[in-house]
């Protein structure tokens, strides 16, 4: 009985979605595609550690959306209309959740 409860709960547990606190409407790619940032990261291995990531950095008032890749270990954010945060600020959030910073990639700013 034991070994049937921690084996559902396990089924369960890494079946939870990667994107857990993005916008209901933006799909991964989307979120992937349209990211105002991607940051590398190391020490990701499962699902329990994109949700701590998406966690922290959903509290973040300047952010809309985040979407975890564990494949490539990329945390994509997508920030809100006018909002930012600076690479000190994103490396501190990073390690807040328990994790280290690889490299910070910016979308490049579109010239009108």
């Amino acid at each position: 009985m034991i070994l049937r409860t921690l084996c559902l709960t396990g089924a369960l547990l890494f079946a939870a979605p990667v994107m857990v606190h993005a916008k209901e409407d933006m799909a991964p790619a989307v979120i992937v595609e349209t990211a105002d940032v991607q940051v590398g990261l190391n020490g990701l291995v499962c699902d329990f550690c994109s949700i701590a990531l998406n966690k922290t950095f959903k509290k973040n008032k300047a952010v809309a959306a985040t979407y975890v890749d564990l494949d490539t270990k990329i945390l994509s954010v997508v920030f809100k209309e006018g909002h930012s945060l600076d690479d000190a600020t994103l490396t501190k959030l990073v390690k807040k959740a328990g994790y280290s910073v690889t490299e910070i990639t910016r979308k490049p700013v579109k010239s009108l």
